[in-house]
């Protein structure tokens, strides 16, 4: 019997009827003593003391990712009222990007694993059990209520567990896709039944189709039991996780959720890319190359071909991975760093939408490895020792040994303008639009070390960088009058600020006697006395088209023995191409160009790209109509205007 809006129900007051199926309704209700709405699951049949039981042992379970269950009856349940669309509601819009889809599938894991871990099994997870309120909080619903069939008598293929807003009909024929094989042939299950259906559901949300369905229930049934998926269809980065929950033994399929993550954080470098997460596709770097700096200065002072026996070394991401971080969204630029010794190279990168992390490479080796402990790693520099490396991130300065082991943070710094460690193991780092700070390495209090100058407006001082006698440094001045914006030279005690090098770039020492700076995209080089902080002779080219970031940041580094490792922009050959999720291309967008990054409209008549002038180094957005394909510049003179929406 349906309830009526403002029918009393024990102390609840039915506002509105939310689903109804085979095994009861799903009302929200007003309950006045706590001043809060309600779900009122009311079932048609009477509660067995066992069911009671199990109930009382979910509704123990605290987790932000459970629904809670607040009061349970003869016949009727209530919980916590979750807004927002269930899980199946969003997948109906389409397949999701993998960073939304693993962002929900981890607050799943997390849900499934705090249960399992008190003995509870949900037996039937799916997307109309999910609900994703509006901040992007995910909410379990129905934990281990499935064992109700056993206590009710209804057929156990009848998804005991109602989603609100459901029908019997679809309810039934949906949960038989979501069943794992030794549940689906009625055989006892434990939480290994879970993870068959969370690999089901993280396969649904990527791909935006039903692994398992059917015309009948046989019919779905059948596809659980026989079906070999098509893995094609979902992110390469997601594959040895959904065979390993996927496996038809449960003796071979993972056993724990909390183990997922790693399938995910360590695919194996043979991996072959086959998704792709939208329908455009650019490549923004080519790779790093590595040179010795010797080979290059006679090259620029000497208009001769480097001498036979120079190495140019070129290092690409590793298989499924860009170079990326947090600041190269904006930037296009890859973050990398040579170690002091000349052995190491420490760079970002990422893989198919996970958090950025560290990698090292030696030089010596073809071999790239990367170290745990880094995820959200921004602007990496190495310690004197080549031991360590400092790197931001969660807004703090951090550091981890460079063979593996735990982070530890330093400082707090929320908005990092790049970091330099001393020899005398103290830590220079820029943040916001501030000054410079000092800090020891092994932590303690922060010391500013330069200030802004209010009279000309400076806005901010950052990429700062150590001289080797470890009392100067380089650093950048931005913002202000435009005379003052440049490479300075500072000191710790704050008694020097030396204007070197006007623009926006930033500056390293090179052990041959040189600074190296940027001028648009152009690498350049200058003698520098480092004892009486001076330029000497003129600057001359040393290579065209090196990345430059907003930062500013030059996409080079500099060892202390004479190595240099410099990335750099297409040049004019990138193009935007349209591909399949197979990866094949089917036509290009607009002339060949250097493109930092795009976005589609929604209507995905019009693209917004930014694109590099390689004469000048700075970056403009450009519109182009897809149906007539006729790009045209949207901004005009800024520095770096990118990042459209």
């Amino acid at each position: 019997m349906t309830l009526a809006a403002g029918v009393r129900f024990g102390p609840y007051e039915i506002v509105s009827l939310l689903g109804a199926g085979g095994m009861g309704e799903v009302y929200r209700a007003r309950d006045p003593r706590m001043g809060r709405d309600v779900a009122v699951k009311v079932s048609a049949e009477i509660f067995s003391d066992r069911f009671e039981r199990e109930v009382h042992a979910v509704a123990a379970l605290n987790h932000p990712n459970i629904c809670q269950i607040y009061d349970v009856g003869p016949n009727y349940l209530v919980i916590e009222l979750i807004e927002g669309p269930t899980l199946s509601d969003r997948i109906k819009a389409g397949p999701m990007p993998l960073k939304e889809a693993l962002a929900i599938a981890r607050q799943i894991g997390d849900a499934l694993e705090a249960a399992h871990d008190k003995g509870i099994t949900h037996r039937d997870l799916k997307p109309a059990n999910i609900k994703v309120r509006p901040d992007g909080t995910v909410k379990v619903l129905d934990f281990g209520l499935a064992k109700m069939s056993e206590q009710t008598g209804a057929n156990a293929d009848e998804s005991p567990t109602l989603a609100m807003g459901a029908t019997l009909a679809g309810q039934i024929l949906g949960t038989a896709g979501y069943m794992a094989p030794e549940q689906a042939r009625g055989k006892t299950v434990d939480k290994r039944a879970d993870i068959w259906a969370f690999g089901v559901v993280l396969y649904e949300m990527l791909t935006s189709r039903k692994l398992f369905e059917g015309e009948t229930i046989s019919d779905t049934l059948a596809g659980v039991l026989t079906k070999e998926p098509d893995w094609q269809r979902a992110p390469v980065t997601t594959h040895r996780l959904l065979k390993a929950c996927l496996e038809r033994d449960p003796k071979r399929r993972l056993r724990d959720i909390g183990d997922a993550w790693r399938l995910l954080e360590d695919t194996p470098p043979t991996a072959r890319r086959v998704g792709m997460p939208s329908k455009i596709a650019v490549t923004l770097l080519t790779g790093i190359s590595v040179v010795s700096l010797g080979a290059l200065w006679r090259a620029a002072l000497r208009p001769t071909p480097a001498p036979a026996g120079v190495v140019r070394l070129s290092l690409n991401p590793p298989n499924n991975a860009t170079f990326a971080g947090p600041a190269i969204a904006t930037v296009g630029v890859p973050q990398f760093a040579l170690a002091p010794d000349g052995r190491s190279m420490v760079f970002v990168a990422s893989i198919a939408g996970a958090r950025p992390t560290l990698w090292v490479r030696p030089l010596q080796a073809d071999e790239v490895r990367v170290i745990p402990g880094t995820d959200g790693a921004d602007l990496p520099f190495w310690s004197p020792d080549s031991a360590w490396v400092g790197f931001f991130a969660d807004g703090q300065l951090k550091k981890i040994p460079a063979g593996g082991g735990p982070a530890v943070a330093i400082a707090n710094a929320p908005d990092p303008r790049g970091g330099s460690w001393g020899v005398d193991e103290t830590i220079l780092f820029g943040t916001g639009s501030q000054g410079i700070y000092r800090v020891s390495a092994s932590g303690g209090t922060i010391a500013r070390v330069t200030e802004l100058d209010i009279s000309t407006k400076e806005g901010s001082h950052r990429t700062p960088e150590f001289l080797p006698d470890g009392k100067h440094f380089l650093f950048t001045v931005r913002g202000g009058q435009p005379a003052q914006t440049g490479v300075y030279a500072g000191s710790l005690d704050g008694k020097t600020k030396k204007l070197l090098i006007r623009g926006n770039t930033n500056a390293s020492y090179s052990p041959s006697g040189h600074l190296l700076f940027m001028d648009g995209g152009t690498l350049m080089g200058q003698r520098f006395d480092a004892e009486h902080l001076e330029l000497r002779g003129q600057p001359f080219v040393l290579e065209e088209h090196v990345g430059l970031s907003s930062i500013p940041t030059g996409a080079f580094s500099v060892s202390g023995v004479g190595i240099l490792a410099l990335a750099g922009m297409l040049s004019e050959v990138g193009r935007l191409t349209w591909v399949d999720r197979g990866g094949n291309p089917s036509g290009q967008v607009g002339p060949p160009g250097n493109y930092m990054d795009f976005r589609l409209s929604p209507d995905q008549t019009r693209l917004a790209a930014s694109r590099i002038d390689v004469k000048t180094g700075k970056a403009d957005i450009w519109l182009t109509n897809l149906a007539l394909g006729n790009p045209a510049p949207f901004t005009f003179g800024g520095f770096f205007t990118n990042v459209p929406v």
